[in-house]
């Protein structure tokens, strides 16, 4: 009884203190992050007295967005121990896509909420579509780093029913919007669409969408002519379901 009333602390105590953090959209953790690169971790080093991270020497593969860079931040143990939950360990030889960010002291910084791609054997599906679409901000010259935040007030995710079984040969379509300072829809530019006539209908759609935005706690309030890059992602027919569109990756 002792022993089970120690695990189920144990258990609990894991729910509790687990790291909390929403998978972001391609878009966004593009967009957000200062460096995006398909590297290679070659070598790690200990943590330093009272940091929370490590460094590690990497190789860039290919370089999406920022400066050429020799190493990174990691935040979490480099000896694999036990620390907080949103610890990570990334061993040497592991190659994926990161997603870092510039924080306090200058360092770029990956983490477990940076929304990471390992690059393995596991979901092949979604590194390929991934991979493709930085290829395309790569090809488009899509380097600029925006923090403000952007939430769609849900009207696109229905509008977007319409397209149900239909048949694409591409499977996203990426398109920038350009804002007035109170959010209203200048214009809707295509950087990577579907090659197809729908083109034309998701623009007109993303147009009559509705947005709110934070920048730094001021809310519905943006620059002039700010930018947001949306993705609109094909999903083919499955196991009897229908083939769909949808803004969620």
């Amino acid at each position: 009884m002792k022993k089970i009333l120690q695990i189920t602390i144990f258990l609990f105590s894991i729910g509790v203190f687990a790291c909390d953090c929403d998978e972001p959209k391609i878009t966004e953790k593009f967009i957000e992050s200062e460096f995006v690169a398909n590297i290679t971790i070659l070598k790690i080093y200990p943590n330093q007295k009272n940091e929370q991270g490590y460094k590690a020497d990497i190789k860039i593969n290919e370089l999406y967005k920022g400066e050429q860079l020799k190493s990174i931040y990691v935040y979490g143990r480099s000896d694999n121990g036990i620390g907080s939950s949103c610890d990570i360990y990334i061993p040497t030889n592991t190659k994926l896509v990161a997603y870092a960010r510039k924080n306090k002291d200058g360092n770029f910084g990956i983490g477990m909420c940076s929304g990471l791609l390992y690059l393995n054997k596991s979901n092949q599906k979604r590194q390929k579509r991934e991979l493709e679409i930085l290829k395309a901000f790569k090809e488009n010259n899509i380097n600029s780093t925006e923090k403000i935040t952007y939430r769609e007030k849900s009207k696109l995710r229905e509008d977007l029913k319409q397209f149900k079984g239909i048949e694409l040969d591409k499977n996203f379509g990426i398109y920038e919007i350009t804002f007035a300072s109170d959010l209203t829809i200048k214009s809707v530019t295509e950087i990577s669409g579907f090659k197809n006539p729908i083109d034309q209908k998701l623009i007109e759609i993303i147009k009559k969408s509705e947005w709110s935005s934070n920048d730094k706690g001021i809310n519905d309030k943006v620059p002039e002519n700010s930018k947001l890059i949306i993705g609109i992602y094909f999903y083919p027919e499955e196991k009897g379901n229908p083939s769909f569109l949808s803004k969620y990756y």
